[in-house]
């Protein structure tokens, strides 16, 4: 009955729906740089109620973009787009989320703080293709069996988003971002079907096996990322959770079975093909096995202290400094962490909240690194460097504790193992390898 009811609307509609369609593409938006669309003009869209009545559902086609990494870290997650095309007026439009300008006011400020505004825009499919292209990143393309009246339905919301009074919105990279909003909206449109899909299904990885297996390709950004997200990043995500990730998303599209309005279960997916390709490497299943690297690191840093104080002990000036040098970067890298994790709690940043790394890379960095280079100087140590010494191995003790205790710790056993035996070896040569005053020298 609704394919009918648009169906009989006539020329008259067709000639309104030309009108209008003129007047949205004349209607450019100003230059955006985003996510997956930097310098691309970013059409807004017309009025939301007169584009959606005037297009007729039958002459649209959806299409559900998804876009694989690039090269910057921000691109390693991928991309997600909803193609809007009207066989009838010609009317194109690729609705994108997740655009940002590096350049607007604040931006950088705001972003450290949480508080990130990202924006919704209409741009043109070909730009975004030949962007792709450009930066060898693939384009798959889900055209969906939406019914007419859906379809403008979804029309109506994206164009309703895109609007200039409407168009800024709060993102968050887990869940509030390019992938989540398409997730949504399909949602509303097929009456929750696609949420309720998710329900009966088993659990999926969490936050950060997502986050480390996407960021692999980027050593800086897996490290850093891995560092950076604390405890809640260690939940288990539900499939509906897991949408962030836009492949999830075209993954649970493509199978997805809905009830129709007279009935029929139908796919959702009509056809799927991949319109651009890419040379780069297929995305990783899991996170990638850097587990054994991290306690190699530790133990190698660790003995090259070590060697280092043996060989400053046997009276070699140079050998002195370097030693002196290892410990103020070791204590200063300590500083640094506890201090980022630590002004993480001022920020809206919840996902990095209770870091226990601060156990690891604790505050005591800033007492390491002014008293080993002096110490370093002397091969002598006193008795609060030595005390100081003790307590980081303790607090990389406890970080260790807590993290065998089940639902209690992070998955942060990669940094432990990094960060003990350096701990371990700074005691060593401050007890062991030094020479010791007492408390009365």
């Amino acid at each position: 009955m609704r394919l009918e009811g648009r169906k009989n609307e006539g020329d008259g509609v067709a000639r309104r729906t030309a009108a209008l369609v003129l007047a949205t593409l004349l209607a450019l938006g100003g230059p955006a740089a985003g996510q997956e669309t930097a310098g691309q003009e970013a059409p807004a869209a017309g009025s939301e109620a007169d584009t959606a009545s005037a297009l007729p559902g039958v002459s649209l086609s959806i299409h559900l973009l998804t876009v694989g990494p690039g090269d910057e870290l921000w691109e390693l997650f991928g991309h997600n787009a909803l193609l809007v095309r009207d066989s009838l007026t010609g009317y194109e439009a690729a609705f994108n989320y997740g655009i940002f300008d590096f350049e607007s006011p604040g931006f950088t400020w705001r972003f450290v703080r949480g508080d990130m505004r990202y924006m919704v825009a209409a741009t043109a499919l070909d730009r975004t293709l030949e962007g792709a292209r450009a930066a060898d990143r693939s384009v798959w393309a889900q055209e969906l069996d939406l019914e007419p009246a859906d379809k403008l339905e979804l029309l109506q919301l994206l164009a309703t988003a895109s609007r200039p009074e409407n168009r800024v919105y709060s993102y968050h990279y887990y869940l509030n971002n390019c992938s989540t909003k398409l997730r949504d909206a399909l949602d509303e449109v097929l009456d929750g079907q696609l949420r309720a899909a998710t329900e009966a299904a088993a659990p999926g990885a969490t936050w950060r096996d997502h986050t480390r297996r996407l960021a692999a390709p980027s050593l800086v950004g897996y490290l850093g990322l891995h560092l950076l997200v604390g405890p809640r990043g260690d939940e288990t995500t539900d499939p509906w959770q897991e949408m962030w990730v836009p492949t999830k998303l075209r993954d649970a599209v493509e199978e997805l079975v809905v009830v129709r309005s007279n009935g029929i279960r139908a796919p959702l997916t009509k056809a799927s093909e991949e319109w651009v390709e890419s040379s780069r490497p297929v995305e990783l299943p899991s996170p990638p096995p850097f587990n054994v690297l991290f306690p190699l690191f530790g133990a190698t840093a660790g003995a090259c202290y070590v060697l280092l104080a043996y060989w400053a002990a046997g009276g070699s000036r140079t050998g002195r400094s370097a030693l002196g040098t290892a410990g103020f970067a070791w204590g200063f890298l300590c500083l640094a962490v506890s201090l980022l994790l630590g002004a993480m709690h001022f920020t809206g940043h919840e996902f990095l909240y209770r870091n226990q790394n601060i156990l690891l890379f604790s505050p005591v960095g800033l007492l390491l690194a002014l008293l080993l280079p002096p110490a370093a100087r002397r091969m002598e140590t006193g008795p609060w460097t030595r005390r100081l010494c003790v307590l980081a191995v303790g607090l990389a003790v406890v970080a260790l504790g807590v993290w065998a205790v089940p639902g209690v710790g992070q998955s942060n056993s990669e940094w432990i193992a990094f960060a003990l035996p350096v701990h371990l070896a700074v005691w060593w040569v401050a007890t062991r390898v030094m020479g010791m005053r007492s408390e009365f020298d």
